[in-house]
């Protein structure tokens, strides 16, 4: 399966959902009473610094497939360009 006949939506789904997966042991130790690990109340703030950090690579992901398919795109057209000045040439 090639990546550029996956939908917009479900790029963003399995984004989504592999953000949520690896979100998930962070999330877990959370929420774990501060009692049970003593001197680990900072958790919430590692968990929204991780998922800030998983958010902003898979953004990163995204717009580079977009520029990469622009791109892909630009060139395909050259290409169409070049072979109609060939064959107006001959």
């Amino acid at each position: 399966m090639n990546i550029s006949t996956i939908s917009k939506r479900t790029r963003i789904a399995i984004g989504l959902a592999i953000v949520a997966i690896l979100a998930l042991p962070t999330t877990v130790l959370a929420a774990t009473s501060a009692q049970e690990i003593p001197g680990e109340s900072n958790l919430g703030f590692l968990l929204v610094g991780e998922i800030i950090v998983w958010a902003g690579f898979f953004a990163y992901a995204f717009y580079m497939s977009r520029k990469t398919n622009d791109l892909r795109r630009e060139i395909d057209d050259l290409r169409a360009q070049l072979k109609a000045g060939a064959s107006r040439d001959l």
